[in-house]
């Protein structure tokens, strides 16, 4: 009989609290209603399925490739590596030397690779005014390339630009979706992490056809005196 003994581990919430009525680029609007029964339920009537914390999947751009059912569950959770960014002032740009030093030696194929910015923790989706999104930093094509060449499966973050602008943004998209490396866009709480190395996951809604599914998303962390004693000599 499978027993994890959670009292090894503690699970952090990594999903990002959406708040019906507040933002119109990434809305979510809903009103009351009632089952045949009596019972209340919620009608949705507006949003898309880019709000809130979401995996993106292939389809995102290409017609012709994977959508959020193609994938296997086992693509959307696994060990993780977290590179809490924290960068000289003045300096945006995430170049693949820097994660190369904060992570590079943690990384093993297959990984899921989570970004948390440190920099910009107030701002939140749908209030980020270009003035902003100036401040925010960026990963390069380079970054995107060196991370997709060590063979990960999985890139996540909070709060990020792809790319210094538009364009490269794109290409950061081809670089990753085109080897069938969903993206996962707006974590929340990657403070409350205390440990680089993590159990992550973050599973879609299972719809048929979509190009994104918004996702729940969770970390599981050894709790600090455990991992002592797991470490501890013999």
């Amino acid at each position: 009989m499978l027993d994890i003994d959670m009292r090894r581990y503690r699970v952090v919430d990594l999903s990002y609290e959406v708040m019906p009525g507040q933002d119109d680029e990434r809305p979510f609007d809903m009103s009351l209603g009632r089952l045949a029964d009596g019972t209340f339920r919620y009608d949705i009537t507006r949003t898309h399925s880019h709000v809130g914390t979401h995996v993106e999947s292939p389809w995102h751009f290409y017609k012709a490739g994977k959508t959020i059912t193609d994938f296997p569950v086992s693509a959307f959770m696994g060990r993780a590596a977290l590179l809490p960014f924290s960068l000289p002032e003045g300096q945006l740009e995430i170049s693949p030397s820097y994660v190369d030093a904060e992570i590079g030696g943690l990384l093993r194929e297959g990984d899921i690779v989570i970004f948390h910015n440190a920099h910009n923790k107030n701002l939140r989706q749908g209030q980020v005014p270009d003035s902003a999104l100036k401040t925010v930093p960026f990963v390069t094509e380079e970054t995107a390339v060196w991370l997709r060449d060590r063979k990960i499966k999985l890139f996540g973050f909070d709060i990020l630009r792809l790319g210094e602008t538009v364009e490269t943004g794109r290409t950061i998209h081809d670089i990753f979706l085109s080897r069938d490396i969903c993206i996962v866009e707006w974590l929340d709480h990657l403070d409350e992490l205390d440990t680089r190395e993590f159990y992550f996951m973050a599973l879609p809604f299972k719809v048929r056809g979509i190009d994104s599914g918004v996702a729940r998303a969770v970390g599981v962390v050894e709790r600090a005196q455990a991992s002592r004693a797991r470490r501890a000599p013999q």
